[in-house]
């Protein structure tokens, strides 16, 4: 009851204009919902497979995993132990789908999700800067093909975001009052987030980096970065301890070695002047995994991480300038990510309208050629648009970063960007830079918002000018 008066309060302070599109698109994001469940129809009809709101690839071995655990079989994956992905996703899913019977339960609260994450970025919005900085920023949020989109599927993307920035907005919000509770609660989010996405542990920086501005002394903020450090630790390790009785690894999971057994080998590939799929071969072969586990995907078991992953390593170090470059650059579709591309793949996946795979851009400038790079960001105009008006967006926030240099938040919010674009890499792409959207559309928010300010002060001028002259 508490929670429904807060949220009438919170939309009662909306502006007008943002109130009535904040609940057209609760409409819109139904009205998807809604044609999501027509489409499994149409799929079961076809003999489509997978059916929604299941989708290939991560979407349905998420659906597997929360099947094991409705049916008490622990964390498994065609009767394997799982050891890549956490716990936490299959469990929120299979408890919905426990209650309500229906994977659509799930994505109906993933939406409910999108929205509450929405009003949370908001808030950090007008903490930082001012109300229209907040509702811009909520606003192309919401608006996004690719936040509809994941709101859709069986994924980590959505879940993990709203744990993510409501654990940010308190952490930014921490002052002497109720310290300790508050940084409590903190860690309980972050820690969720941890245990909902494989990626979260590395990338504990972002965690740490939102108690920097917390409104207390350094020398107490350097305390909570300890209590929350020490709160993640205590949190890990069960399922550290639960690795190693399963599979006899003590490990959190696999998330290194699976994402190097594709990065490497593309990466060899453009040094090399070699084929990926012949790179790719060579890889497997070096790290002495059997041939069956590749094939089967039980090449994802932590038990074969640490092979996999010293060939990874020693790639890099044999190499280490020329893969900083590969790294870096095959990082920077982060920033540029096509929305549109990505929900109308997710659509003809789903219809099983097929195309032919296509490398992205990117890779021709790894190799440079960069001829080949412009013809592919020119072959198609609406492509090509869109990444235009990303990098507008870019400008602009560059400008409110150098507009807004003095508060420090700005950096925290800079670091988060970058250290989620580095940590992508060449898995560089909009479920990735998804998680870092609220903090560029607050920087562009904040950029575009102080520069109509500007135009608005010389447009004043201007005329009061041009009267004096007339005068």
């Amino acid at each position: 009851m508490l929670l429904i008066i807060k949220l009438k309060q919170e939309i009662h302070q909306f502006s007008k204009w943002f109130k009535v599109l904040f609940f057209v698109m609760i409409a819109i994001y139904i009205l998807l919902w809604l044609f999501t469940i027509y489409l499994s129809r149409v799929q079961i009809e076809r003999g489509i497979e997978p059916v929604l709101p299941g989708a290939s690839k991560d979407s349905i071995e998420y659906i597997a995993l929360s099947e094991s655990l409705i049916n008490n079989s622990g964390l498994n994956f065609n009767g394997r132990v799982e050891t890549l992905r956490l716990p936490g996703y299959p469990l929120f899913a299979a408890s919905i789908k426990t209650i309500a019977g229906s994977y659509f339960a799930v994505t109906l609260v993933q939406i409910i999700l999108v929205f509450a994450s929405a009003i949370i970025i908001r808030r950090i919005g007008i903490f930082f800067s001012s109300k229209n900085v907040g509702e811009i920023a909520a606003t192309l949020f919401i608006i996004n093909p690719v936040t509809a989109t994941l709101s859709l599927f069986v994924l980590t993307d959505v879940l993990f975001l709203f744990l993510f920035i409501i654990g940010f907005y308190l952490a930014i919000k921490i002052n002497n009052q109720k310290i300790f509770w508050r940084i409590f609660l903190v860690s309980v989010f972050f820690i969720l987030a941890i245990y909902v996405r494989g990626m979260g542990i590395f990338a504990l920086p972002i965690f740490i980096v939102p108690l920097l501005v917390a409104r207390v002394p350094f020398k107490q903020q350097l305390r909570l970065i300890g209590i929350i450090l020490l709160f993640i630790a205590i949190s890990v390790t069960p399922w550290i301890i639960r690795n190693y009785v399963k599979v006899g690894v003590a490990s959190f999971n696999s998330f290194e070695s699976v994402n190097m057994s594709w990065s490497i080998p593309k990466f060899l590939a453009v040094i090399n002047g070699t084929n990926e799929g012949d790179e790719i071969i060579a890889f497997q072969k070096a790290t002495g995994v059997p041939d069956s586990a590749w094939q089967d995907l039980s090449w994802h078991d932590i038990r074969y991480s640490k092979q996999i992953s010293a060939i990874g390593r020693k790639a890099i170090l044999d190499h280490p300038f020329s893969y900083l470059e590969f790294h870096l650059i095959t990082s920077t579709p982060f920033l540029f990510p096509s929305s549109i591309l990505f929900a109308r793949d997710a659509y003809d996946s789903v219809i099983q309208n097929e195309r032919p795979f296509v490398y992205g851009s990117i890779n021709s400038l790894t190799t440079g050629d960069w001829k080949g790079f412009f013809q592919g960001i020119l072959k198609d105009w609406w492509k090509l648009a869109e990444r235009i008006g990303w990098l507008i967006a870019l400008i602009i926030a560059f400008y409110g970063i150098w507009r807004d240099r003095r508060n420090h938040l700005v950096w925290v919010f800079v670091f988060i960007v970058g250290y989620l674009m580095l940590l992508s890499g060449p898995a560089a792409g909009p479920r990735l830079s998804f998680q870092a959207w609220p903090f560029i559309f607050i920087l562009f928010a904040s950029g575009g918002v102080s520069i109509i300010k500007k135009l608005k002060i010389q447009i004043q001028q201007s005329k009061i000018q041009v009267k004096s002259k007339n005068l």
